[in-house]
């Protein structure tokens, strides 16, 4: 461990001393093991390396897609389709007159660019289907007809004309072209961010679907990976003399003690400065009065693949979002955030249904880290992600593995996701992969929230449930859901890397785990896979403490050769003092959270004070 020479808040000191030969050692009695956690990121040589073969399809399945190198059987869903139709009809009211020439019901809201989502009105067999597929194909107002597939008890997912594909190298650009002409595919463009991923159009092709036209190129053999691009429609997971600290039960609970994060504590050791938090989400307000000194310089615009970020007015989750991350502290104004002094990196998207959702969600995710995120939070998913195993998105994938393993120069990001707001269920991509820290929601009770997602994959619980925090307008207000869990534990992360900047994501995260207190009538067991503690199911590792967490990873903090002649404070996880001289009626105080050790001199002239304490 590297020791850091720290001079804290003092002023005018010295080395002028005096050796001496008496050894001090004053121990503090909580002593933290730090245990190697077991969980590791597989690096992409190692996934390529290992085969799947659990889940591959039947060979004659009619429908299936593949995933990393393995076929994935799908069911087809006979009370849906998506059509697409000539922009100019997707603009005007004719819509409903296609649907009701072959009785069928428009989907409300559910229009995306030109393409419409039909349900049929009752419920048909295999044969009823193909006829209206058929009779729909001959409509001179219908490009294309589109299929969707089953998801178990989830809503059924469609499809669109478009599909992702990932070249092997650089070098194989013109055999997708050459491939691409020959087959009436169209390059729409290259993803942005996510080198060597590819947009793909069929849309003056033969293929019946993204999923046939991404398995052809797949079989061909020359091409790294492809995604047949299903529809995921990830939606937010919403349901100090700052004035408004006392109603953010999350951070300090006047009603119940100890249900809450422990921030206040937290902030006697950091507030998150140098730390850089991305929110992926609908937008933050640019001109809130009680954010924006916490924002960074730089933003994105997902969609559009262009900075800066975007605002649209009426969208609230991102604003409240970012409120909890890091809303400014002691400024007299409001709320206060979780990680008050780091800042916050605006990624917008308007977490609407698209055909291109998965590849803008990689190409933010990968704009952030490749831009200096610490921490990526994201307090959105799909309703049905309890589903996904059969459904996958391996561009988005890629994009959230690089940077829990890229990101930091490669010490990685930590990766936040919303566990989703069907209980007993959890959200897509927050659970598809071990290393994200996915996180549930708490009442102020210590309870879980009636909503909150659960199950394998939970890792923590965080305040969710009435939430104060900043609204668009200069204003405030409070929401319920895992979103609004989320960004507490991404406050914490920031603070953790803030007092540490070495750490790993891994080490970050199991500092998080590892500190989680064991709230609510639960039954925490040691779990196969769980390494960092008791686990339960609803309540993961259980609430997130920052202040546990901020001293659960030890760096030392050396203190020597000072002559103190002004009060000053010397703080830190374990803190080391050698050949002191307190003097001129100053006061030191030394706050050492596991070990405080003095060696050689530590000299108090008559008058002045010494204090050591926990926190």
């Amino acid at each position: 461990m590297n020791n850091t020479l720290l001079n804290s808040n003092c002023n005018h000191l010295s080395k002028d001393h005096k050796s001496m030969k008496k050894i001090l050692s004053i121990l503090c009695i909580l002593t933290i093991t730090m245990i190697a956690c077991q969980k590791t990121l597989v690096d992409e040589a190692e996934q390529k390396s290992s085969a799947i073969l659990t889940r591959s399809a039947d060979a004659n399945a009619t429908y299936y897609y593949w995933y990393k190198g393995e076929k994935i059987a799908l069911t087809l869903n006979s009370n849906y389709v998506n059509v697409v139709v000539e922009n100019d009809l997707a603009k005007s009211a004719s819509t409903q007159s296609l649907a009701q020439s072959y009785s069928l019901i428009q989907e409300e809201n559910e229009r995306c660019g030109n393409i419409i989502t039909l349900k049929l009105a009752t419920k048909t067999v295999s044969s009823e289907y193909e006829k209206l597929v058929a009779d729909l194909k001959q409509d001179e107002r219908v490009k294309h007809v589109l299929p969707f597939f089953n998801r178990g008890a989830a809503t059924p997912i469609g499809t669109s004309d478009i599909f992702y594909l990932k070249l092997k190298t650089v070098n194989d650009i013109a055999t997708l072209e050459a491939l691409t002409k020959e087959q009436n595919i169209r390059i729409v463009k290259e993803v942005p961010n996510m080198p060597l991923w590819y947009i793909l159009s069929i849309q003056n092709s033969s293929f019946e679907s993204s999923v046939a036209a991404s398995n052809y190129f797949y079989e061909t053999q020359k091409f790294e990976e492809v995604d047949p691009a299903f529809m995921f429609d990830f939606k937010p997971s919403s349901i100090p003399n700052d004035p408004m600290f006392s109603q953010q039960w999350g951070l300090k609970n006047n009603s119940y003690s100890d249900i809450d994060i422990n921030a206040t504590a937290a902030w006697d050791i950091t507030r998150g400065a140098g730390v850089k938090v991305a929110v992926v989400d609908q937008g933050i307000d640019p001109n809130h009065n009680d954010l924006k000194a916490n924002f960074h310089t730089l933003s994105y615009d997902a969609q559009s693949g262009k900075s800066p970020s975007v605002f649209v007015s009426g969208n609230t989750h991102g604003t409240h979002v970012a409120g909890t991350v890091a809303a400014v502290w002691n400024n007299n104004l409001q709320v206060v955030g979780v990680a008050p002094e780091a800042k916050i990196v605006r990624v917008s998207h308007d977490l609407y249904l698209s055909s291109t959702f998965s590849a803008e969600l990689a190409d933010g995710i990968s704009w952030a880290w490749k831009n200096g995120a610490d921490v990526i939070t994201n307090s959105w998913g799909d309703q049905g992600g309890a589903y996904y195993n059969r459904m996958h998105s391996t561009i988005l994938e890629q994009a959230i593995t690089d940077a829990m393993t890229k990101g930091r120069n490669g010490l990685g990001c930590v990766v936040t996701f919303a566990a989703g707001n069907y209980s007993g269920v959890m959200d897509y991509p927050g659970n598809f992969h071990d290393d994200i820290l996915t996180v549930g929601s708490i009442d102020s009770n210590g309870s879980r929230s009636s909503f909150s997602g659960y199950g394998t994959k939970l890792d923590v619980v965080a305040p969710g449930n009435n939430i104060l925090s900043t609204l668009p307008n200069n204003s405030t207000g409070s929401k319920n859901g895992t979103s609004m869990a989320t960004p507490h534990v991404a406050g914490i992360a920031a603070l953790v890397i803030s007092n540490n900047p070495t750490l790993t994501r891994l080490q970050v995260v199991t500092a998080i785990e590892k500190s989680a207190k064991k709230v609510g009538s639960y039954t925490y067991s040691t779990t196969s896979g769980r390494p960092n503690g008791t686990w339960n199911n609803q309540m993961g590792y259980g609430l997130v403490d920052a202040y546990a967490a901020l001293n659960s990873v030890c760096p030392v903090v050396t203190f020597y050769d000072q002559t103190v002649t002004t009060d000053c404070t010397v703080q830190g996880c374990r803190v080391e003092t050698k050949n002191i001289t307190v003097s001129n009626g100053a006061k030191l105080t030394i706050i050492g959270a596991t070990n405080v050790t003095s060696f050689a001199t530590l000299k108090v002239d008559s008058g002045c004070k010494f204090e050591i304490r926990s926190k």
